[in-house]
């Protein structure tokens, strides 16, 4: 699926899902044009900065979020990190809404991403899957522009983790 996702989209993709209070990318695929990410699986990266991150973080309880929040110091890695908690958790509320989260520049500087979640036989998000490539081939509209390809391929995982269709979005 993460295959089938690159060669449609240009881009890398990934699935990552929840450790503790980051997330560790547990797959990915290279897209098929030059300059693609050289990240490797295992990769753990900070949830609070990362489209993938904010996808899962999107999917805690609120009483879960503010301990989240509690916790975690919101570190200035780019001058585009979300570093004051009201604004996290207005952008946290907006992929509630959304259903997709997006990375401008805000885990490095030249990157940029977007991603969805992965549900579970439960209805319970299990993990995210997301694209990312260099800011001078992929600005926020061609991410957007990439969402339905996107879409389908968290609704085909979802499906595989066991989600019925209905709740694969």
């Amino acid at each position: 699926m993460l295959d089938d996702l690159s060669h449609e989209t240009g881009e890398s993709s990934h699935f990552a899902t929840r450790m503790s209070d980051a997330v560790v990318v547990m797959a990915r695929t290279p897209g098929p044009g030059a300059f693609q990410l050289t990240e490797r699986m295992g990769v753990v990266r900070p949830a609070y900065c990362t489209a993938l991150g904010k996808v899962i973080l999107a999917a805690l309880r609120p009483d879960q979020l503010e301990r989240y929040l509690d916790r975690v110091e919101l570190k200035p890695l780019t001058q585009n990190t979300i570093t004051e908690r009201g604004r996290l958790l207005q952008e946290i509320a907006e992929i509630r809404s959304a259903g997709i989260a997006f990375d401008d520049c805000e885990f490095d500087s030249e990157l940029r991403c977007a991603a969805m979640p992965i549900f579970d036989f439960s209805g319970k998000v299990v993990g995210a899957i997301g694209i990312s490539g260099p800011v001078w081939r992929l600005s926020i509209q061609a991410l957007r522009s990439r969402a339905r390809s996107l879409e389908a391929a968290a609704k085909r995982l979802s499906e595989a983790f066991g989600a019925a269709p209905s709740n694969s979005k």
